[in-house]
């Protein structure tokens, strides 16, 4: 296929670099991978700009100040600014030069009319965490969404002063307040329960009115499960358990998620508890038939060139929607990280490669 561009990405290969959509443009930020290796540890403060009608490139210039580099966050639109929330750092021990990862709780904006940043709120210590009630703790992949003006927070992994674990508490924003949603009924993954159970590296997805939540990784392994946040009830439903069969997607995390109408669009994505399981399928779930479709099965053949005619594996990729047009950049590929970015018609369902893969995209397996 050939590419809507001849040249190449401006970003190095990378995963779990965030993407957010505010009008035409797409502003992508941090990720792990940014100086070529695999490491928790090498993440970026990069942030781009791609504008989806010049199909142009450009990196915001760094000033004073600016997040730390992370991977992992919490990226949306709130009106005219973006919400950036949490993620994983990095340090420095205090007895030696050696880094090591942190989770992070704090808030910034960005204003893409100034360029600038500006810090809401700075991190607690993920030691102690959790202080108090009236923050969500650190973390990272917290699922994140503004809805007409609400902040939802749900879910992700910590290591804090409890330990290592999984979250499923759910919080919401309203005029620069948190307030946690008091947890109610059976948790869990199956259909009797009636709140979502613990997991992180969950997809998501909003319209005006609630949040959309699937599967993810917990103790118990990966899932499926579909859930429905309503922010005017304040309630979850469940959409659909974890279930295993043919007119169902297997059980994932860390796919791309969009929702275009009354549908929920995903790709891709791998199994965490089977490392070699990894997808590239293509699925839709109808919102007034609670059905899921398959558009496409997984293919064994992975090509991130201009021979490809549709995206290999992928997975903690970069995704965001504008229009009537679904862009899915970079992320974990058959070999290691790649960087062959891609939009989706969500209206008759066509592949388009705006740009092949780079020629120095790493191979770590």
């Amino acid at each position: 296929m050939k590419p809507l561009l001849s040249f190449d990405v401006p970003i190095f290969s990378r995963r779990s670099m965030a993407a957010a959509s505010y009008g035409s443009n797409i502003y992508f930020f941090g990720g792990v991978g940014a100086t070529g290796t695999e490491s928790i540890l090498d993440v970026s403060s990069d942030l781009f700009c791609f504008d989806t009608r010049k199909l142009r490139w450009r990196q915001i210039q760094q000033t004073e100040i600016w997040p730390s580099a992370r991977r992992c966050v919490g990226w949306t639109r709130v009106m005219d600014r973006m919400l950036l929330w949490g993620g994983s750092g990095v340090e420095r021990r205090q007895d030696s030069e050696t880094l090591q990862h942190t989770f992070l709780n704090d808030e910034w904006v960005f204003d893409p009319a100034t360029e600038t940043w500006q810090v809401i709120k700075l991190s607690d210590d993920h030691r102690a965490a959790p202080l108090n009630d009236f923050r969500p703790s650190p973390r990272y992949t917290p699922i994140l969404h503004d809805v007409e003006g609400e902040q939802f927070l749900f879910g992700g992994y910590t290591e804090d002063r409890f330990g290592k674990r999984k979250l499923n508490d759910t919080w919401l924003n309203s005029g620069g307040v948190w307030s946690m949603i008091p947890a109610y009924g059976k948790e869990g993954y199956g259909h009797k329960d009636s709140w979502p159970g613990l997991r992180y590296g969950a997809m998501s997805a909003a319209d005006k009115v609630a949040v959309y939540v699937f599967g993810g990784f917990s103790d118990d392994g990966d899932h499926n499960d579909l859930w429905r946040f309503d922010l005017s009830s304040r309630r979850w439903n469940q959409l659909a358990p974890d279930i295993t069969g043919q007119n169902f997607p297997q059980a994932r995390y860390c796919a791309a998620f969009a929702i275009y109408g009354n549908c929920l669009f995903m790709f891709g994505g791998r199994s965490r508890r089977y490392p070699k399981l990894n997808f590239n399928d293509l699925w839709v779930f109808d919102l007034k038939d609670l059905s899921w479709i398959q558009l496409r099965d997984n293919s064994s053949t992975h090509l991130y060139s201009i021979l490809a005619d549709y995206p290999g594996y992928h997975a903690k990729s970069s995704s965001s929607v504008v229009g009537k047009f679904w862009y899915i950049w970079g992320g974990e590929g058959a070999c290691g990280h790649v960087s062959d970015f891609w939009r989706f018609d969500l209206s008759n369902f066509s592949w388009q490669l705006i740009q092949a893969a780079r020629k120095d995209d790493p191979k770590f397996w």
